[in-house]
């Protein structure tokens, strides 16, 4: 009885401490998704300001990132866009997308997605988290623009300055000296700023081809119509030109760059012949200041071939083999899975966060904006739909 007494005089003193009752709040919080933690946030002014402090949303999006569960595949197709659980390929996960208008995805990196959307005849560009459902629209540098110039848009994080930053490229094909021009849009600053290089890009696609933490990279032909890798460091805002080894070229079936396990990489598939198919993962190492190093990591033998592929953060690839549906394959385990999209236009890694800019705002719901754009028709346009659908009735003979 008396050391009943003892243990219950000891819980009491455990639960009186707020320090240690705050750690244990904390500890659940960093572990719960990002749709939960905005509900708590309405609980109390409490839990509101521990889930909105910034030391919070980072410490939660480093957890979150760590977690293989947690990671998904933003889905392009053109029409239906969606997120896609990597552990659980089948499930597709509705999103509420902050534009109607067509646009173009350039890269997403710790829950922020970066879009390029067109609004009548003006370009504009959108910083979205589709966890949070909010999203910031901005408008590009206003510059002549012309057929004689190549355009790539990019995206990257630079944690030192905490900031998030989007790049245009524009290259002058008829300029000489050849001249390349890199706008920078920062969101801690919110303005532009402008460098020139003396080069000529010409980028693989009209956005970045890789996003890695403080780096950006892009595909492109240079002058001589060499293959490329540029390198953009958003530290210093300066452009690195790597050449890219010649036998990843000639000697295989195609390459693809990636972020492989944090750090940019090449997969280069082969097929030398039906039923010996090989993708190897191949980074660069910095030699000195101004030669580099290709060296194969690793290499991943299959029993199949298959026409494209886009590679994922956690060593995961996307493979589609017209025409069967595209799949997810691991390339460890050897495990794969259908995703019921078809076609793919693009896709890119995934996972959610709390991370809000500057200027932020609701995205409101897309159905209800249709359905009240639907409600405020003509009248006459309202009797027209009705009286088809009951011909249609008629037909049928309902």
């Amino acid at each position: 009885m008396i050391l009943s007494l003892k243990k219950m005089k000891n819980a009491r003193r455990i639960t009186d401490n707020p320090y240690l009752v705050n750690e244990i709040v904390e500890g659940i919080f960093l572990r719960l998704p990002v749709k939960t933690l905005l509900r708590f946030k309405c609980i109390c002014k409490r839990y509101c300001d521990l889930i909105s402090s910034p030391w919070f949303i980072t410490l939660h999006r480093k957890i979150f990132n760590s977690e293989p569960y947690n990671h998904c595949i933003l889905v392009q197709t053109g029409e239906i866009n969606r997120l896609i659980r990597i552990q659980n390929p089948g499930c597709l996960i509705k999103i509420n997308e902050p534009c109607t208008s067509n646009y173009t995805v350039v890269g997403s990196i710790n829950g922020l997605v970066c879009l390029v959307t067109t609004a009548g005849s003006r370009k504009l560009i959108c910083l979205w988290n589709p966890s949070i459902n909010q999203f910031k629209m901005f408008p590009p540098m206003r510059r002549q623009m012309t057929r004689y110039i190549d355009v790539s848009m990019g995206f990257g994080y630079e944690k030192d300055s905490d900031d998030y930053k989007v790049m245009r490229v524009l290259s002058y094909k008829t300029v000489w000296p050849p001249t390349t021009l890199l706008e920078v849009y920062s969101t801690k600053l919110e303005s532009w700023t402008v460098r020139k290089f003396d080069v000529h890009l010409k980028m693989s696609m009209c956005r970045c081809d890789v996003i890695v933490e403080g780096f950006t990279y892009w595909v492109a032909k240079d002058l001589d119509e060499s293959t490329v890798l540029v390198s953009f460091d958003l530290s210093s805002d300066d452009l690195r030109l790597i050449p890219v080894r010649e036998s990843l070229i000639t000697e295989s079936q195609s390459f693809e760059a990636t972020n492989y396990h944090g750090s940019f990489a090449l997969l280069v598939y082969s097929s030398p012949s039906e039923f010996k198919a090989c993708l190897e993962v191949w980074m660069v190492e910095d030699v000195s200041a101004e030669a580099y190093r290709w060296q194969k990591k690793f290499t991943f033998r299959m029993d199949f071939e298959f026409s494209s592929h886009w590679g994922l953060t956690g060593g995961d690839i996307v493979v589609k083999n017209a025409p069967n549906m595209p799949f997810l394959f691991n390339l460890a385990t050897k495990q794969m899975s259908v995703i019921g999209i078809n076609p793919i236009l693009s896709l890119f890694n995934y996972t959610e966060s709390l991370v809000s800019i500057e200027g932020f705002k609701r995205i409101r719901n897309q159905q209800k904006v249709r359905r009240r754009r639907n409600d405020s028709l003509p009248q006459k346009n309202q009797q027209d739909r009705a009286n088809r659908h009951i011909a249609e009735l008629r037909d049928l003979n309902v």
